[in-house]
């Protein structure tokens, strides 16, 4: 079943006198691009929380955000972080070695950027994944439902392209007849020629007509169609499957429209792209 790239969840977490507030948004996106804000994540936590989002998401933009909240009650316990001072007084030291730039430290820096406070770490380490496994939880389920609502969209639509063909089909039965009846009365009338093969006149005049006739593309327009409506059935991700079904029939309908002069042809191409065009836009949200 179509699952949709949009997707909200958040949480609370209450921790005797401190709130950790997780909030995780997924919008449409080529690919999978995972942002943080918020409280600083130990590495190793971190890549855990992305494994846990790859799994469950796949694809599109998600924004996490994680901040804690300290009781007014509560002390907080800070020390320095010395490896990261050490590091980054490393790359100052070097630069003045290899450039002969001689850097103000305190203007790179700043105090908060060198402590540590041993509670917030503390709290992160200890509930902030279970947090973030319950909101990413949330999003798809959120997912799933917009998906249905695409699903019943995208069905409608391509039930409305199935009955444009056939209606096109329909027109262009008339029309080839019409066409062929007029090429003939035309060149009867303007050859008198009673040497002019009838057999060699028909079939230059069979040729003609194909040209104008677009069957194939009919055929192959509703094998797209049918595509669709087996690929929207589908369990695994199919966004990018849809837009590539969505090209080949676009240009099968952008063939039938240059083919045919015909009016009521024409207008039915018109609607045709109208719905196609409508599908795609929801393709766009579509895992």
């Amino acid at each position: 079943m179509i699952k949709s790239l949009t997707g909200f969840g958040n949480t609370t977490i209450d921790n005797e006198s401190d709130q950790l507030s997780i909030t995780v948004r997924a919008v449409n996106a080529r690919f999978l691009d995972i942002k943080f804000s918020g409280i600083e994540l130990n590495p190793e936590l971190e890549i855990k929380i992305r494994k846990e989002i790859i799994k469950s998401l796949y694809r599109g933009s998600v924004i996490v955000q994680i901040y804690l909240k300290r009781g007014n009650d509560r002390e907080d316990r800070i020390s320095l972080d010395r490896n990261r001072f050490e590091q980054i007084e490393q790359v100052v030291h070097n630069i003045q070695t290899e450039f002969g730039r001689n850097l103000d430290l305190s203007k790179l820096i700043t105090i908060d950027d060198l402590l540590i406070s041993q509670d917030a770490t503390e709290l992160a380490d200890t509930d902030l994944f279970k947090g973030i496994s319950t909101v990413i939880k949330q999003v798809d389920e959120m997912r799933i439902a917009e998906g249905r609502s695409i699903f019943s969209d995208v069905k409608i639509r391509i039930v409305k392209t199935k009955k444009l063909l056939n209606d096109i089909e329909q027109q262009s039965t008339n029309f080839v007849e019409e066409l062929q009846k007029k090429y003939v009365d035309k060149i009867n009338l303007m050859l008198t020629d009673s040497k002019i093969n009838e057999d060699r006149l028909m079939q230059e005049i069979a040729i003609i007509v194909d040209r104008s006739d677009f069957t194939e593309e009919i055929v192959r327009s509703r094998s797209h169609c049918e595509q669709l409506a087996k690929v929207i059935k589908s369990e695994d991700p199919i966004g990018k499957k849809i837009n590539f079904i969505l090209q080949e029939l676009s240009r099968e309908v952008n063939t039938i429209g240059s083919k045919s002069p015909n009016a009521v042809i024409s207008q039915f191409v018109v609607e045709l792209k109208c719905e196609i065009e409508k599908i795609r836009e929801q393709a766009q949200n579509i895992l």
